[in-house]
């Protein structure tokens, strides 16, 4: 005899838990805004009173815009994962498209109000005084604040129609990805546009917005989800468990780059409102991890066991420390964080470097003068917990994975880290030749290491293929390796040009110093160089499955030619004339007179790139002849047991024509 569970156990009370989450947040903000006196707070000092309405207006539209924006992110998600017939949505996800196009509508709403009270903040006059004249025009073209408003304002107002138009699951996954590309201009301004090492504070808050938008909006979609009975919660809380614990990772790492590069010193922590808010939130983070590690371990199995209203009940109170989370993190946009006594003086080449001018190079201060780069940073944690996880997975399973493989993942991921976050960055913005090592490490150490730890191997191995007809990151990984863009970049010839002619481009034109002029450039420029390097590498003596590798002779031949042109490209370097970059490093010695004459530096970075390439170029060789004597072997075994087969039936073929034989002159 079967019992039917009760409706009130499985739908979860959607307006009353909605309602109380938006009064938290309110309530939170308005006391967060009272304590930190971000209400109080004109847009730049000295300029007159913008009234009540944008004082108090302003952090509450923009509470509305980061919760519409989450909710937004996160039924667009949902509408992924849910089960799709022959590539089309059906039922709740194409009902997860709808509710996002309202909600993507509510964020456009919200954006507008916000640009306009941003106005009004500016300018320290009420709305109707402020959009007096061209001041609106102006502002919206020209401030970038009201250039970021109104890009979100169009990218919001975009999924608005798309959201009811799109039936395919790959139309889903594009406007997931415009859902989180109208979380980047938010990133661009704020207490992140501003003071040192502001580029990295933007790349931290980036991901620390977009991570917190995919973990609120899935919790807030997986509950809608869990409203209407849907029989895929199960599949879909354990997909959105594995994504909340990579959203509470990077949050956690994001938060705190953040805090690193806004406060002075821990103490002001509990000296500061920013601190004193900022603690706030750590606490609901706390709180929050508590929640997803119960999820994990209690609700997980209770739903596979067909209780689903053991998320409900979790689910509620998660959604309301979340509330107190995002009203905590709107008032701390509005309080300023603590400066020093005595305000520094932010000279030109301060501004231009982005970052305290720093002493004298000596070896000891490669190590001491790290360098807080959030992209670095985050890029190297994300890919530590990533593989070490798929690691965990395959022993969890009773599968083993080289050792071997994991050494030489972690190894890359240090050399990475050690060139991004140690003195090698500070002293490689000032100094061509600290540049060039950096270069010649991101370009042709780490590639080689990381490839040789087969991550895609990994990934592939550690990930549960998804049901037929389904998209899961399984499927999308094999998809990108048979795509016509891999087979493009994988093709030998296309991986040696993108290797060997980045440097001639981005060294002798002018985008070398363009890039190094804006923190954005110089990290681009960087990871270009991991990229081609890690193509180029994975050609030659890659573990992954590629569409097709050459012959081995042919790949010793491509090598060597890779390490001739680095070799001229290093000649070149050292013989030229034509200072590289020199207007920025004229510029730069104003302030730091020990920096050696930037026509020698550049001599020095050539004679690093002519000596660097011969270590790694002799390891790759060394690979390349193990792993040619390997496949020798490989195929040595395959023929001796084909021959063997072969053999053995030759044997048993000829036994049989004896036994026949022997029978007919029995007979006779």
């Amino acid at each position: 005899m079967t019992t039917s569970t009760p409706a009130t156990d499985i739908v979860p009370p959607t307006r009353q838990w909605g309602t109380a989450a938006v009064g938290v947040a309110l309530v939170t903000l308005i006391v967060a805004l009272v304590l930190g006196g971000g209400g109080a707070t004109a847009g730049i000092p000295g300029l007159g009173d913008p009234g009540e309405v944008t004082k108090w207006g302003l952090p509450i539209a923009k509470g509305v815009l980061d919760g519409a924006g989450a909710v937004t992110i996160g039924l667009l998600g949902l509408a992924v994962v849910l089960p799709v017939r022959k590539g089309e949505l059906q039922g709740d996800a194409l009902r997860a498209l709808r509710g996002a196009s309202i909600s993507a509508l509510v964020l456009a709403a919200a954006a507008a109000v916000v640009h306009l009270l941003t106005l009004s903040d500016l300018v320290g006059r009420p709305l109707p005084d402020a959009l007096a004249g061209d001041s609106f025009v102006s502002y919206t073209s020209t401030v970038e604040q009201g250039r970021a408003y109104a890009a979100v304002f169009v990218l919001a107002l975009a999924i608005v129609p798309a959201a009811r138009l799109t039936i395919g699951q790959g139309g889903a996954l594009a406007l997931f990805c415009l859902g989180v590309a109208s979380l980047v201009p938010l990133s661009l301004i704020g207490h992140s546009s501003s003071g040192d090492y502001h580029h990295s504070a933007r790349v931290s808050l980036l991901v620390h917005l977009v991570a917190m938008a995919i973990w609120v909006g899935g919790l807030v979609a997986l509950s809608w989800y869990a409203g209407r009975r849907g029989p895929e919660l199960p599949r879909a809380a354990r997909a959105f468990s594995a994504a909340a614990l990579g959203c509470f990772v990077m949050v956690t790492a994001s938060g705190v780059l953040n805090a690193w590069v806004r406060l002075e010193t821990l103490g002001e922590v509990f000296t500061s409102a920013y601190g004193l808010i900022l603690f706030g939130k750590v606490l609901a983070l706390v709180g929050l991890g508590v929640l997803g590690y119960r999820h994990r371990t209690r609700t997980l199995p209770l739903l596979e066991a067909g209780r689903p209203g053991a998320f409900r009940r979790l689910a509620v109170g998660e959604i309301i420390i979340m509330a107190v989370a995002l009203g905590l993190a709107v008032a701390l946009s509005r309080t300023e964080p603590p400066g020093p006594e005595i305000p520094e003086v932010r000279t030109a080449v301060r501004a231009l470097i982005g970052f305290p001018i720093p002493p004298e190079l000596s070896f000891g201060r490669v190590f001491t003068e790290t360098y807080p780069d959030a992209l670095f940073a985050l890029g190297v944690l994300a890919g530590l917990l990533l593989y070490l996880g798929g690691v965990w997975r395959l022993h969890r399973r009773g599968d083993r994975w080289p050792v071997g493989r994991t050494i030489a993942w972690l190894a890359g991921l240090a050399t990475v880290a050690f060139v991004g976050l140690s003195g090698l960055q500070t002293y490689g913005m000032v100094m061509l030749s600290v540049h060039m090592v950096q270069h010649m490490v991101l370009m042709m150490i780490s590639p080689i290491l990381l490839v040789l730890g087969g991550p895609l191997t990994l990934a592939l191995r550690a990930l549960k293929p998804a049901r037929r007809g389904q998209l899961g990151p399984r499927e999308l990984i094999v998809s990108a390796v048979n795509s016509p863009v891999a087979q493009v970049l994988t093709h030998p010839l296309v991986a040696l040009a993108l290797f060997v002619s980045g440097a001639y481009t981005v060294y002798f034109t002018g985008l070398f110093e363009s890039a190094m002029r804006s923190h954005t450039g110089h990290m681009l420029m960087s990871v270009h160089f991991l990229v081609v390097g890690y193509i180029f590498f994975e050609m030659l003596i890659g573990i992954d499955p590629l569409p097709k590798r050459p012959p081995f002779p042919a790949r010793v031949v491509l090598l060597l030619l890779a390490m001739a042109f680095h070799a001229v490209f290093g000649l070149a370097l050292m013989e030229s004339s034509r200072l590289i970059a020199g207007d920025y490093y004229r510029e730069i010695a104003v302030e730091m007179p020990w920096l050696p004459d930037p026509l020698d530096d550049q001599i020095l970075a050539g004679q690093i790139t002519w000596g660097f390439g011969e270590v790694p170029g002799l390891l790759v060789i060394g690979v390349l002849f193990v792993q040619w004597y390997r496949s020798d072997e490989r195929e040595a075994r395959r023929f001796d047991r084909r021959e063997g087969s072969e053999e053995s039936e030759r044997e048993a073929y000829n036994a049989y024509l004896a036994k026949l034989d022997e029978r007919s002159r029995r007979e006779k």
